[in-house]
């Protein structure tokens, strides 16, 4: 019968999420029982999923599957490994054609998947949901074999299940070690009874989170992924999948901060949680909540899943300079230690992929600007110049002044050059909010290092939220 083994499987990612997962937890169970045969590896999935899990898949696998199908009580184990036995040893099917696997593109004995073991693969009965209205998604057995190990590769993130798309061995350690081995350490505790749930419940949050962990495993500098996490749920009538995606861009800069300014960046990502009726405070940097008539600390496990500005605003590919830009200047107002420039200096370089040679440029008019407000007692003057800038021709007309007032000055050299000015400090395609805001985090480290009074500097000034498509 044991016409396919598990030496005939492939590992290699084949870009689809549930059957790189579920051939994941297979290559693991390989190296576990490297004396079972793939027959007997479909029975141990079979118990777990009947024995120890009492069928709680309906969010992985549909109901009409042979595992689940309430038409068949007492009947799901012995349906189900018929069915694996025959894709083992090849048999043909009324439902099965010879083609190109639709996952893999290998040429074999194709076998028609729909949403039994499929996730969000349709439904046999709506051809419309399928490649040229096929009755159902045909794939090769190696790849139907691998969907059935699927459960032991998710992750329950809240009402849904997840899986974190596997791209290079960054991610495929991560999965390994906090799902799938988790997994067997609890079967074989006998304390798993169902599938893994996370602590979070938020998945954005929580694929921040998975960045992390990925980052402290891989300890390489220069690591660099892309992560997708499917959020979904195949249940009954009302399937759904939800894609988050962290781009690479933002995974390096993680990479930075996680590997150099820890501390600071999850204290700057603790202040932009929505939590209702807390208040941050800058002398603990803690959030405070009233109980028992005092204000007491939040715990971190109370709020880790309430909506986070920074993570949304990440994977919205939004730019997060303003609010770094606000805590520098509350650091200032509140007489805290100066918020360091790193972070602001990691996430233009990595996301916003500003040259080495305009983040200087932009340094440089920052100094000249803190110059000559120091020469005229008069720090709110260009403070307000700058930062009351909401659109970009204020912008422009802000510098105008400043290389005049240099220029009335006396000074030898001029500020910019027009040349450094097109080609460095506004680029086609640099936003000139993005430019505003650095040079203003760049003019409060000053502010802060020549221990400017508070006084010396605006009231809040909140500038019009400029135009996404608006170039300087």
């Amino acid at each position: 019968m044991d016409e396919l083994s598990v030496i005939d499987f492939s590992f290699e990612p084949t870009g689809d999420p549930f059957v790189d997962t579920g051939g994941l937890v297979l290559e693991n169970l390989i190296r576990r029982f490297p004396d079972k045969s793939l027959f007997q590896l479909i029975e141990f999935a079979t118990d777990i999923y009947i024995d120890k899990w009492k069928q709680k898949l309906h969010s992985v696998f549909h109901t009409n599957s042979k595992l689940l199908n309430p038409s068949t009580k007492g009947k799901h184990r012995a349906n189900t490994l018929n069915y694996f036995e025959k894709l083992i040893s090849k048999q043909k099917t009324v439902d099965s054609i010879h083609g190109f696997c639709k996952i893999c593109g290998r040429e074999d004995l194709l076998y028609q998947n729909s949403r039994e073991f499929f996730p969000l693969s349709g439904s046999g009965a709506f051809v419309n949901f399928h490649h040229g209205h096929e009755e159902g998604t045909y794939l090769c057995n190696l790849c139907t074999i691998k969907l059935y190990f699927l459960p032991l590769g998710v992750l329950q993130i809240g009402g849904n299940v997840s899986v974190l798309q596997i791209q290079t061995k960054f991610t495929q350690n991560f999965v390994k070690k906090n799902i799938i081995e988790t997994n067997f350490d609890r079967i074989s505790k006998n304390t798993s009874n169902g599938i893994l749930k996370s602590e979070y419940k938020n998945p954005k949050n929580a694929l921040f989170h998975f960045a992390g962990e990925i980052i402290r495993m891989a300890r390489d500098e220069n690591a660099s992924e892309t992560l997708q996490l499917f959020h979904f749920t195949n249940f009954g009538a009302t399937p759904f999948c939800d894609i988050y995606t962290l781009p690479s861009p933002v995974f390096r800069f993680l990479n930075k901060v996680l590997n150099y300014q820890p501390r600071l960046w999850y204290y700057f990502v603790n202040r932009y949680y929505r939590i209702k009726n807390a208040t941050w405070d800058w002398e603990s940097g803690h959030w405070l909540q009233s109980k028992k008539k005092e204000l007491q600390p939040i715990e971190e496990d109370e709020y880790r899943n309430n909506p986070n500005l920074i993570y949304e605003r990440l994977l919205a590919g939004k730019s997060i300079l303003k609010q770094i830009l606000h805590l520098h200047r509350e650091h200032f107002k509140q007489h805290k230690d100066p918020f360091p420039l790193d972070i602001a200096i990691y996430y233009v370089k990595e996301v916003l992929q500003m040259d080495n040679q305009q983040i200087q440029i932009i340094k440089r008019i920052g100094d000249a600007v803190f110059e000559l407000a120091q020469k005229e007692h008069n720090f709110k003057k260009y403070l307000v110049l700058l930062e009351g800038a909401s659109r970009s021709y204020q912008l422009r007309g802000a510098l105008l002044k400043i290389i005049k007032e240099r220029y009335k000055n006396g000074e030898k050299e001029p500020l910019i050059r027009l040349q450094d000015y097109v080609e460095y400090l506004f680029p086609d395609g640099q936003s000139w909010g993005e430019v505003r805001d650095l040079m203003l985090i760049y003019l409060y480290e000053r502010l802060h290092d020549a221990d400017v009074a508070e006084t010396e500097i605006p009231e809040d000034i909140a500038p019009v939220e400029e135009e996404a498509n608006e170039t300087f």
